[in-house]
């Protein structure tokens, strides 16, 4: 859902462009949702404002879709 939702939000800034808002709104969730699920009041923002099934498959995806990948193993250091 989390492609879809970025699908439909990008379309939604496309048809949207006249008007500030969805603009506005489709960056910042675009941005939210590399760093992690957005908020519920932040996605019905985005329903509301720039796309109304971008809004919904961000309210319906879950918190797995935005699980940050697993940090690389650390490397020891050598002293000389």
């Amino acid at each position: 859902m989390k492609k879809a939702a970025k699908v439909f939000i990008i379309l939604g800034m496309i048809f949207g462009f006249w008007t500030v808002l969805p603009l506005i709104f489709g960056i910042i969730a675009l941005k939210k949702m590399k760093k992690g699920k957005p908020s519920v009041g932040f996605s019905v923002c985005v329903l509301i404002f720039c796309s109304l099934l971008g809004g919904i498959f961000l309210l319906c995806s879950k918190d797995e879709e935005y699980a940050a990948p697993a940090p690389a193993p650390a490397t020891a250091e050598v002293e000389l």
